[in-house]
C-alpha cells in the first residue's frame, strides 16, 4: 500500500490496524491536505455483505456533521478493494491519555461533555456506536476530542473467538466481531448478552468511559474476557469515593446512572445527559462545586434500582438533537425533572441566560425564574419595577390553561407568572372558567397578584426625636421544585444498635437559593430517622441499615417535605447510612457525614424581596 495511489490519494504511511481493516496516512494533493484512509481487509473485501455495510455505514457516518465527530471525505472503491478517506486528527487517544490515577474532575467533565455532544447528534441520527471505548477516542492538543470508527461496530461477521486483548489503531484493545458486538471491558449488559441494541446501550458504555477517566481504573475487569463479561452483568463497580477524593456527588451520579444494570433504569438520551454534563461543567469551571468537601451519594449499590425513573421511550430509535438554548423546546409531560432542572438552571443562571417559555419534555425541563447556584443576585432597588425578560411572551388566561393541561406543576407554572409579562381577565366569568378546568386556587391568587407584592405597611407617625419603628420586610413566594437535591451534614454520630425510629438530625450544608434568593439557610434543621433493616435480596445482598428524611425548616418557618432518594414523588425515601468508604467500628456513621436530600413534591416558599 505505501506509495499506492488510491484514486488521487497518495499512500504515504501505515498509522495502525483496526478490526475492520489498516489505517493509513495519505495526501490529497487536490485540495494540499492530508487524510486517512481506512482500507476494508481482504477477508471483509470478499464479502459482499460486509462490503455493502461497510459503505453503507460510511454513508451514514458522513452525514454526521458535528465538531467532536471524525469527519468522512469519501468512499473509493477500486477492484475487490474499499476505502474509506476520513479527516487526519493529530493527537492521542484517552487510552493513552488516562494516567493510572485518572485525569481529574475538570479534563473528566471536559472531554465528556464534548463526547455526550457528538452522541446525541449521532443517535439523533439513528446511528448507534457500540464500540464505545477510550481507544476510539482521540483528543487533539487544544483539547478538542473527536469520536473514531463511528458506527463501524454495527456490521455483523463470522463469529470471532472472544478474547480481551484487541488491535485497534496503536495499543487499544480490538473489537469483537460477531454475534456480540464491542470490546469486552466497554459492553452494556445487553450487549454481552447479544440482545438487539439501542442507544442506551452506548450510555452505559459512555459511563463505562467516564468511570476509566475519573478515577484511572477500569470500571469492569477480569482476568479473562468470560469473568470480565460476568462481571459486566453481575458485579459493581468499587464506589467512586474510595478510588478518588472530593469527587462533587452531581458528577458522581451522572456516572452512577448511566452504568444502571437496566436500560430503563439509565439516562434515557444522550440529549439530557449532556445538558446535566454541561451544567456541571460550567458549575465547575465557576468554582461553584470545585471543592464539595463531602462525600459523593452513593449509598445504594450501582446495580439496585434508583428511587426515580428516568423516562422510558415507547420506541427504539435514538432521540433527536435538542440543543438545550437555541431550538425551541416542546411541551410534553414527564414524571422527572429532578437533576435536569437542578443542574440545567445552574448552567443557565451561570452563563447569565434565561428561558421564557415553560416546556417539559421527555428528556429534560426549562423552566424560567429558577436559578440554583452559589452566586448572589443583586438586591432589587426600592420602588423599582419588577425586572421583565426581554421578549418575553405576555401571559393570559389561555396561557394557563395550556400549562395546566400539560400538567406543568403549580409552584412552576406561579414561578412562569412572576417572571413574565401578563394580561389576565379575572372577571367572575372567567374565575369560574378557570376553576372548572382544574386551575389551582394558588395559581389564580398568582394571576390576581402577578408580582407577589405584599401590601404596603405605612409607618406610624413619630417625633421628630425618635425614629419610626421598621418596616416589614416584603416577601415573594418562590416555587420549590420536587426532586432538587441539596446537601445536608449529619449532626451526630449514629451508633451501631441504633434502634428503628431514633431520631437523626442534620443540618444544611449550605445556603439554598432560588431566584438568588435564600430558601433554606444554611445551618437549618433537616430532620429524618432510622429505618428497620431491610430484607436481602437474591444475590444475599442488602440488610444494611438505612435512614429516611421527613424534613427541612425554610427561611419562612415553614417545614419543607424531604426525603432521602432521587425523584419528585414520594415512592421511596430511604438512603443506607454508612456513606460510602466508612469502616469505623464506633458507629454506622460519624458526625459531619455528608449526603443529598431531596424536595419531596412542589411546594412554596416565602423569601425576602
Amino acid at each position: 500500500m505505501i506509495g499506492r495511489t488510491i484514486s488521487h490519494y497518495q499512500v504515504i504511511e501505515k498509522l495502525g490496524a483496526g478490526g475492520m481493516g489498516d489505517i493509513y496516512k495519505a495526501q490529497d494533493p487536490r485540495l494540499h491536505r492530508m487524510v486517512a484512509i481506512k482500507a476494508l481487509t481482504n477477508a471483509g473485501a470478499v464479502d459482499t455483505d460486509r462490503r455493502r455495510r461497510f459503505i453503507q455505514e460510511a454513508q451514514a457516518a458522513s452525514g454526521l456533521n458535528h465538531p467532536n465527530i471524525i469527519t468522512i471525505y469519501d468512499i473509493v472503491s477500486e477492484g475487490d478493494s474499499e476505502y474509506m478517506v476520513m479527516e487526519l486528527v493529530s493527537g492521542k487517544t484517552l487510552a493513552d491519555l488516562i494516567p493510572p490515577g485518572g485525569v481529574g474532575v475538570a479534563k473528566t467533565l471536559q472531554y465528556s461533555t464534548q463526547i455526550a455532544d457528538a452522541l446525541r447528534a449521532a443517535h439523533a441520527a439513528g446511528i448507534i456506536h457500540r464500540d464505545l471505548k477510550p481507544g476510539n477516542v482521540m483528543v487533539t492538543d487544544s483539547g478538542l476530542v473527536k469520536i473514531l470508527d463511528f458506527g463501524l461496530a454495527k456490521i455483523n461477521v463470522a463469529a470471532a473467538e472472544l478474547t480481551e486483548e484487541t488491535q485497534t489503531i496503536g495499543a487499544a484493545p480490538l473489537t469483537v466481531e460477531g454475534s456480540i458486538l464491542g470490546t469486552v471491558a466497554y459492553m452494556s449488559p445487553e450487549q454481552a448478552q447479544g440482545k438487539t441494541l439501542d442507544a442506551r446501550s452506548d450510555i452505559f458504555s459512555f459511563g463505562v468511559v467516564m468511570y476509566e477517566m475519573l478515577t484511572g481504573k477500569k470500571a469492569f475487569a477480569g482476568d479473562s474476557a468470560i469473568t470480565t463479561l460476568t462481571a459486566i452483568l453481575r458485579d459493581e463497580v468499587t464506589p467512586i469515593a474510595e478510588l478518588v477524593p472530593d469527587v462533587p456527588p452531581e458528577v458522581v451520579e451522572i456516572i452512577t446512572l448511566a452504568l444502571r444494570k437496566d436500560p430503563k433504569e439509565r439516562w434515557q438520551s444522550t440529549q439530557v445527559m449532556y445538558t446535566v454534563l454541561a451544567a456541571q461543567k460550567a458549575k465547575f469551571d465557576s468554582g461553584a462545586i470545585s471543592n464539595p468537601g463531602f462525600l459523593p451519594p452513593l449509598g445504594r449499590p450501582v446495580s439496585q434500582a434508583p428511587g426515580w425513573q428516568p423516562p422510558r421511550d415507547s420506541s427504539q430509535a435514538p432521540s433527536p438533537v435538542v440543543a438545550p438554548v437555541q431550538a425551541p423546546p416542546r411541551k410534553r409531560r414527564s414524571k422527572w425533572i429532578w437533576i435536569a432542572i437542578g443542574l440545567s438552571f445552574a448552567y443557565w443562571g451561570t452563563c447569565g441566560r434565561s428561558r421564557r417559555n415553560v416546556r417539559i419534555t421527555p428528556r429534560g425541563v426549562e423552566v424560567p425564574g429558577l436559578s440554583i447556584g452559589t452566586s448572589p443576585v443583586p438586591p432589587a432597588v426600592p420602588g423599582a419595577p419588577a425586572p421583565r425578560t426581554e421578549g418575553a411572551g405576555v401571559l393570559t388566561n389561555q396561557s394557563i390553561l395550556d400549562m395546566v393541561g400539560a400538567e406543568v406543576p403549580a409552584a412552576v407554572i406561579i414561578g412562569h407568572i412572576r417572571a413574565s409579562k401578563t394580561e389576565f381577565d379575572l372577571s367572575t366569568e372567567e374565575i369560574i372558567k378557570l376553576s372548572k378546568s382544574n386551575v389551582p386556587a394558588a395559581v389564580i391568587e398568582a394571576m390576581r397578584n402577578p408580582a407577589g407584592k405584599a401590601a404596603a405597611v405605612a409607618p406610624p407617625a413619630a417625633p421628630a426625636a425618635v425614629a419610626p419603628p421598621a418596616v416589614p420586610a416584603a416577601t415573594r413566594t418562590v416555587p420549590i421544585l420536587g426532586g432538587v437535591p441539596f446537601a445536608i451534614t449529619l449532626m451526630e454520630d449514629v451508633p451501631n444498635d441504633s434502634a428503628p425510629g431514633l431520631a437523626l438530625h442534620f443540618q444544611a450544608a449550605e445556603d439554598y437559593r432560588v431566584d438568588g434568593a435564600v430558601a433554606i439557610a444554611k445551618g437549618a434543621a433537616v430532620t429524618g430517622e432510622v429505618l428497620a433493616l431491610g430484607k436481602k435480596n437474591i444475590l444475599g445482598r442488602g440488610g444494611k441499615p438505612a435512614f429516611r428524611l421527613i424534613a427541612a425548616d425554610a427561611v419562612d418557618g415553614t417545614k419543607l417535605k424531604v426525603k432521602a432518594a432521587p425523584g419528585r414523588s414520594s415512592d421511596r425515601n430511604e438512603k443506607n447510612i454508612e456513606p460510602p468508604g466508612h469502616r469505623g467500628k464506633e458507629s454506622l456513621a460519624p458526625a459531619g457525614s455528608t449526603y443529598l436530600a431531596y424536595f419531596d413534591g412542589d411546594q412554596t416558599v416565602a423569601v425576602k424581596k
